[in-house]
């Protein structure tokens, strides 16, 4: 699908079915023990927050994710934003404070000039993790001083986000996505977030990304649900709603509720049709999974 084909569909679907769907939405009881959201990103940057916070509040979810789209808030921006996401009952609960790299510890000094410049922020909107990548390997270095600068790295996050209440997450992204990050699996993020061993540090477990690289998603998940922080999800191939592709999320779903996880489970995959739709579909789908666990 092209951009243009997406836009479309978002603006008739999306929008459209956000700004008359708060009805239905309503009625939809939440699950007493996760929370469901969105990546705000995966809707095209061609709507506005506003617009994008209305299709997640439409399809009865709860969260909003970000990236880097704070970054170009001004403070009458943030205020509007607020109200907004206050008024249809939507949290902001994961943003990246950073896209500095972690790995690299020249890069240290800005980091923490970054993620102090963030708190604030975070605060204002009401915020509470932070999501971040490892960044890319360093010529020369070797693969325990990578896994060691990333975990004093998130460390260091951890130590200035501790008098906030905000929780560090480390995402790893499948090497077929991103072949330079350093780590490109849970498995090496769950080691290096035990190497910290700091219960401000958790993993972000994508389980698209996760499928693509490594695979064995259940086993990974009982052994390092302590932590998990975030779930991500979408299918592979092509990133689309669950069932599309070749990935059993009905199994996932039912580990998660085994494992007594009540945290949120975030959508981020595209739209093929109406976005509103898909999103009520995709999360009536897992609460029905969980619920026979």
């Amino acid at each position: 699908m092209d951009r243009r084909q997406f836009s479309r569909r978002m603006a008739i679907a999306g929008v459209g079915s956000a700004l008359l769907g708060r009805q239905g939405a309503a009625q939809a009881a939440p699950s007493p023990a996760v929370k469901f959201s969105v990546m705000l990103w995966i809707m095209g940057r061609n709507f506005t927050i506003e617009q994008r916070l209305e299709t997640i509040a439409a399809a009865g979810y709860q969260g909003a994710e970000m990236v880097d789209e704070w970054m170009k808030w001004t403070a009458e921006d943030r205020k509007r934003i607020v109200a907004k996401k206050n008024a249809l009952g939507v949290t902001f609960d994961v943003m990246f404070p950073s896209l500095t790299t972690l790995v690299d510890p020249e890069a240290r000094p800005k980091l923490r000039q970054e993620i102090l410049a963030a708190i604030p922020i975070a605060q204002e909107i009401g915020c509470r993790q932070f999501a971040m990548k490892s960044g890319a390997r360093i010529a020369g270095q070797s693969l325990e001083q990578g896994r060691q600068s990333i975990a004093d790295g998130l460390k260091l996050a951890a130590d200035a986000c501790r008098d906030a209440k905000i929780e560090v997450l480390l995402e790893p992204i499948d090497v077929l996505e991103d072949k330079k990050q350093f780590v490109n699996s849970v498995v090496e993020g769950f080691a290096i977030a035990r190497t910290v061993n700091d219960p401000g540090v958790k993993v972000l477990y994508d389980f698209y990304h996760e499928q693509r690289g490594t695979g064995n998603l259940i086993e990974t998940l009982e052994k390092n649900i302590d932590l998990v922080g975030l779930v991500h999800i979408a299918d592979v191939p092509g990133r689309h709603k669950p069932g599309t592709g070749e990935m059993n999320y009905r199994n996932v779903y039912r580990k998660l509720a085994a494992l007594k996880y009540n945290r949120y489970i975030a959508m981020e995959f595209y739209f093929q049709g109406d976005a509103v739709a898909e999103l009520k579909a995709a999360k009536a789908e897992a609460l029905t999974a969980m619920q026979t666990a």
